[in-house]
């Protein structure tokens, strides 16, 4: 689930004028349905991998495209939302981004790989504007109430995920049994978000244009490599098991249905924390203990798998309670490692780029080594290597740190 930024966004460095009062249940109604969007088109795919790769006849790695050019598009996209904000107003891009995952959604029920392929691209595109920009616009509308706001919008987020991966196997067989059926369900999602949004585009003020930030340059921070590098190994672990989980357990006696409910399970168990973890890491001195504890859970559940395949279910849950904790503590290193306010947009922006391209080698990698072996025991391992870096990165990204900025 990028999943949602839970500290500081990319937010435009100079203040803008806020929306009235009266505007704000239209807006939290509108970001709730938008925010339902950012996760089906992906998480919804990975139960029915099995039946696309009948389908089409094409390698595992291949198919790990349909999660790797979203991720890759998160990453070379990022830094364009803030740009684009400097032109256009972040209610309207939000708009034309919501379309496009629409459009995109309606490609990836295409007759033709190439054209699943081009609408998933379209889909990755629209997703990363939101990323950044709905968080943003959290900030900029609601600046005393940015915890419980962004709570709000992680809920949808997340709950978008658990929904699809649930539901993907039964609409594919409530639709006639086409996995194009239950692909198409999330079509009509897009529609709803986007006409959500319409009353909060009509209903904007006219904004400052933003200026460019005077402050230190994020290339001079010591500890922009660790954030970054943490932000993606976490995203990388996440979106790996995000994609290739059903088609594990499918390789180890599970139905699609029971597949599907399971990464259901591993999705919704990561609702509280995804709220627990943000308050926790407000302490400074919890930051590197939570990041060894989440590093760990994850990796007991990722080992738990690899030993004992016939029993997934808690080992499920571990890998979600750790999802679930270790976005938020990634966000919340932006937030205090920061060197000053005008840094944050700065530093937020290279942390999803970068690390959001470096977690898209995550599933193409896990599916190579796949096509490479045969089994699922080396990915497995490579995926719990890969856990080993979340640790590290995260000791690294949180040592020291004695105030943490707001």
């Amino acid at each position: 689930m990028s999943r949602p930024d839970l500290a500081i966004p990319p937010a435009p460095d100079a203040p803008q004028q806020r929306r009235r009062p009266t505007a704000a249940p239209l807006l939290i109604l509108g970001l709730i349905l938008v925010a339902l969007n950012l996760r089906p088109p992906i998480a919804g795919f990975g139960p029915l991998l099995s039946q696309f790769q009948a389908e089409f006849q094409v390698s595992a790695a291949t198919l790990s495209l349909l999660t790797t050019l979203p991720l890759l598009c998160w990453g070379v996209l990022a830094p364009l939302a803030p740009l684009l904000s400097r032109r256009y107003s972040n209610e309207t891009i939000i708009l034309f981004a919501t379309a496009v995952i629409g459009l995109g959604s309606v490609l990836r029920v295409g007759a033709t790989l190439p054209i699943i392929l081009i609408g998933t691209v379209l889909v990755g595109a629209g997703i990363a504007l939101n990323n950044v920009l709905l968080p943003s616009l959290i900030r900029r509308d609601y600046p005393t109430r940015v915890g419980p706001m962004t709570g709000l919008y992680t809920l949808a987020v997340v709950g978008g995920a658990a929904l699809a991966s649930g539901v993907a196997v039964p609409l594919m067989t409530a639709l006639g049994g086409q996995w194009r059926s239950s692909v198409g369900v999330w079509i009509g999602l897009a529609v709803i978000g986007v006409l959500a949004w319409l009353p909060t585009v009509f209903g904007r003020q006219t904004h400052a244009r933003p200026l460019r930030g005077s402050g230190p340059s994020v290339w001079q921070n010591p500890y922009a490599l660790s954030v970054t590098l943490y932000m993606g190994f976490q995203s990388l672990v996440f979106f790996t098991w995000l994609t290739w989980l059903p088609r594990v357990l499918q390789d180890n006696g599970f139905t699609a249905a029971q597949a599907g409910l399971l990464l259901a399970f591993a999705n919704v168990v990561q609702l509280p924390f995804t709220l627990a973890v943000p308050v926790l890491a407000a302490r400074p001195k919890l930051l590197v203990p939570l990041a060894v504890a989440t590093a760990l859970v994850s990796a007991a559940g990722i080992t738990g798998l690899l030993l004992s395949p016939l029993t997934p279910l808690p080992w499920l849950l571990m890998m979600g309670i750790g999802a679930g904790s270790t976005f938020p503590l990634a966000l919340m290193f932006i937030a205090v490692r920061a060197q000053d306010v005008t840094q944050v947009p700065q530093l937020s922006a290279m942390a999803q780029g970068f690390g959001y391209a470096l977690a898209a080698s995550g599933p193409f990698i896990f599916g190579a080594l796949h096509d490479l072996t045969g089994d699922w025991h080396v990915p497995l391992i490579f995926l719990l290597a890969m856990t080993g870096l979340v640790l590290v990165t995260g000791v690294a990204a949180g040592r020291g740190i004695r105030e943490a900025r707001a």
